[in-house]
C-alpha cells in the first residue's frame, strides 16, 4: 500500500477520501466547496466558451482544452464512485504482502513499488511543467490574456479588478485540477504494476511446489510427510490465486470506465489537434496555440500508451502464472493434490486482461490500433488540404 501513499494524500486533499482524524462535518463542507468551485464550475467555463468561438481556429483550441478537462473530471468522478473498492483493495494488498516469504519476492515487490511511485512523480513533473509554462506565456504575452481561453461573463480585458479575479480563480483551479490529474493519470498504471508484482510472487511460489531446493528439479520420490507439506503449500497458493482474482476483478471495475473515457478523449483530441495543426497553422501564424495543441496531442497519447503498456505487461504475467501451475512438481504428489491442480487449471483458462468499458482490451495492440486510426485521419486531412 505504500505505492499509493501519494494518491491517497491527493484524494484526501481534493475531497474524496476523508482523513481518519478530521471532523466529518468540516471535511464534507470543504469537499463540497472545492468540488463545486473547481470540479464543476471550472470545466463549465470551458464548455460555455466553446459556443462563443468566432472562427474555426478558436473552436479547435477550445475543443481541445474542453475535451481534455472534461475527461479528467470524469476520471476524478470515477475515483469517487469506486472509493469503497479502493478500501477493499488495501485489505487484499495487506494479505498478499504477508504471503511473501523469499528475498526475491520482497526484492521484486519493492522494485514494483518504486516504479509505481516513480510514475506518480513523472506525472507530477509533467503537470508542474505544463502549469508553469501556462503562467509564463501569460506573463510574457503582449496582450492581456488568461491561462486558458474560458468564459466568465466579465469584461476582464478592460477591467483590472475583473481580470485579477478571473486570473486568480483560474490559477487556483488549475493548480487543484493539476493535482487531481496527477492522481487520475498515475493510479491506473500503479495498480496494474502492483497486481503484476503479486502475480509474479505467486508464480515463484507455485513453481517451487514439489521441487528440490538443492537443484530446483522435481523430486520423483516423496514420502508421505513431504507430500502433505507440498499439499498444504499448494493449497495456500490456491488461496493466494483466489485473492489475486478478486483483486483483478476489483481493479477491472475501477479502471474500466476511466480507461474508456481516456480512449475516447484521446481519439477526439487527436482528430481536433490534427485539424488545428494541419489546416490552421499557415492561416493564423499563432505558433503558441499550435504548440499548445501539440502538447495536448502528445499528453493524451502518452497517457494511453502508459496504461496500455502496463496492461499488456500484466496480461503477459498472468499467462506466466498459468504456465507455473502446469510446470509445478505434481507428478509424485497425492490424488488430492492432483485433483486440486485440475480444478485450478480449469479456472486458469481465462487469463487476466483489463477491458475499457468491458469491450476494448487495454494492451499494446489497442494502442497500435489507436495510432493507426490517428495516422489514417491525418492522411485523410492532408489529402483534403
Amino acid at each position: 500500500n505504500t505505492a499509493f501513499r501519494y494518491h491517497w494524500l491527493v484524494w484526501q486533499l481534493t475531497g474524496i477520501i476523508q482523513p481518519r482524524y478530521f471532523p466529518t462535518y468540516w471535511y464534507r463542507l470543504y469537499a463540497v466547496l472545492v468540488n463545486i468551485l473547481v470540479t464543476l464550475l471550472f470545466p463549465l467555463t470551458f464548455v460555455i466558451n466553446v459556443f462563443f468561438s468566432k472562427n474555426l481556429q478558436q473552436l479547435c483550441e477550445n475543443l481541445i482544452i474542453t475535451l481534455s478537462d472534461i475527461t479528467a473530471n470524469l476520471k476524478f468522478l470515477n475515483v469517487f464512485l469506486v472509493r469503497k473498492e479502493l478500501q477493499r483493495i488495501k485489505i487484499i494488498f495487506e494479505y498478499l504482502d504477508k504471503r511473501l516469504n523469499t528475498e526475491e519476492e520482497y526484492r521484486q515487490l519493492k522494485r514494483a513499488i518504486r516504479t509505481a511511485q516513480l510514475s506518480f512523480c513523472i506525472f507530477w513533473a509533467i503537470s508542474t511543467t505544463g502549469t508553469s509554462l501556462s503562467v509564463l506565456m501569460v506573463l510574457y504575452s503582449e496582450d492581456r490574456s488568461l491561462l486558458f481561453p474560458a468564459w466568465y461573463g466579465l469584461d476582464w480585458q478592460n477591467n483590472d479588478l475583473a481580470y485579477a479575479v478571473c486570473f486568480t480563480y483560474q490559477l487556483v483551479a488549475l493548480v487543484v485540477q493539476a493535482i487531481q490529474n496527477v492522481a487520475n493519470d498515475s493510479y491506473p498504471p500503479a495498480y496494474l504494476i502492483i497486481l503484476t508484482s503479486h502475480m509474479r510472487s505467486l508464480e515463484l511460489r507455485v513453481r517451487s511446489v514439489g521441487l528440490s531446493p538443492a537443484d530446483n528439479k522435481q523430486n520423483m520420490f516423496l514420502n508421505e510427510r513431504e507430500q502433505q507439506l507440498d499439499l498444504k503449500k499448494f493449497n495456500d497458493c490456491i488461496e493466494d490465486f483466489i485473492q489475486i482474482n478478486r483483486l483483478y476483478d476489483m481493479i477491472q471495475k475501477i479502471l474500466s470506465k476511466a480507461c474508456l473515457a481516456q480512449f475516447i478523449c484521446t481519439a477526439l483530441v487527436q482528430c481536433v489537434a490534427g485539424l488545428h495543426i494541419l489546416y490552421l497553422l499557415d492561416e493564423s501564424g499563432d505558433y503558441g496555440a499550435q504548440i499548445l495543441s501539440l502538447i495536448f496531442f502528445l499528453a493524451v497519447t502518452m497517457e494511453v500508451f502508459i496504461i496500455c503498456y502496463f496492461g499488456h505487461y500484466m496480461s503477459a504475467q498472468s499467462l506466466a502464472l498459468i504456465d507455473a501451475f502446469y510446470e509445478c512438481g505434481w507428478i509424485s504428489q497425492t490424488l488430492a493434490f492432483r485433483r486440486n491442480l485440475i480444478i485450478t487449471l480449469m479456472r486458469t483458462q481465462r487469463y487476466a486482461i483489463i477491458y475499457a468499458g468491458a469491450y476494448i482490451p487495454v494492451d499494446l495492440s489497442t494502442f497500435l490500433l489507436l495510432m493507426k486510426y490517428a495516422y489514417s485521419t491525418f492522411t485523410l486531412l492532408l489529402r483534403f488540404k
